[in-house]
């Protein structure tokens, strides 16, 4: 069995995204940036997911390049998961080390059915103005990640630019301050598919919060995501994907309980739920 998942949102908050829990109550940190903790996971969360750990496949499946995925210690100190699929499907990390042959093969899909990165740049620069658009990165040669002010986005400008690059295999997505320009056959789902397979897994649960996690959600056996983010928002009923609860932070512990129960019923067994923290 496979658990995959994406990090931000999904397992991994900032301050600013944790919602009503304070940092240092219930967490700790598990991202450091410039000498700065920048990312953080309730005590509980970490507690659960080295169960799952222990007890499936744990894939961490996130939009983060590479660099930036490699940030999280937590990866390296605690839970140490043997596969990781970052850049939105287009590197699959097997203990730490690209897959050669997978990039090889998103690259060569990419090429096959999405417009040339520099075309849709190009629209992108007629509505780009520095009143909204902080920063602008093109991101391990694959999709396009954009720092915002999103309540200055022209939003009529925004939905047109939308449909203009749909027609041209490319997916827009808004995650916070961030608008990611995606190649439609750069997806979580596809890379989580060729592991699954790769691996022989019967079966696989997903979770996610963002669009960019749909095909990750929908390729999955079972999916489940957090009550808040770009699915919830877009979907909030949806015949394949289960909400959490809670909110927030602590929407991961529930989503990792999920994940335990699941995995327990389906080997004939009785999940006991434990209190406590690491």
């Amino acid at each position: 069995m496979i658990f995959a998942s994406d990090l931000d949102q999904t397992l991994i908050y900032s301050e600013a995204s944790m919602g009503p829990l304070k940092p240092h109550e219930q967490t700790v940190p598990i991202e450091l940036y410039e000498e700065r903790y920048i990312s953080f996971m309730t005590k509980r969360a970490i507690q659960l997911l080295t169960e799952v750990t222990a007890s499936m496949q744990f894939i961490p499946v996130t939009t983060r390049t590479v660099v930036q995925y490699e940030r999280i210690f937590v990866f390296k100190d605690t839970v140490r998961p043997t596969y990781a699929i970052t850049s939105n499907g287009g590197t699959i990390l097997v203990n730490g080390q690209a897959d050669e042959h997978w990039k090889q093969t998103v690259t060569a899909a990419v090429a096959r059915s999405s417009a040339p990165a520099a075309h849709i740049k190009q629209y992108w620069d007629r509505i780009a103005t520095p009143e909204w658009v902080l920063t602008e990165k093109y991101a391990d040669e694959l999709f396009y990640s954009l720092v915002i002010v999103r309540d200055k986005i022209p939003q009529l400008e925004l939905d047109d630019f939308r449909a203009v690059i749909a027609e041209l295999g490319w997916n827009l997505s808004i995650q916070g301050r961030k608008i990611y320009l995606v190649p439609a056959a750069l997806s979580k789902g596809a890379a989580m598919l060729h592991l699954k397979e790769r691996l022989g897994a019967a079966h696989v649960i997903a979770a996610g919060d963002s669009l960019l996690d749909e095909s990750l959600l929908l390729a999955a056996d079972e999916a489940i995501a957090p009550r808040h983010g770009e699915l919830f928002k877009h979907y909030p009923k949806h015949p394949h994907i289960t909400y959490t609860q809670l909110p927030g932070i602590y929407a991961s512990e529930e989503l990792l309980e999920k994940v335990l129960e699941r995995h327990a019923y389906r080997n004939g067994i009785i999940y006991e739920k434990k209190e406590g923290v690491v």
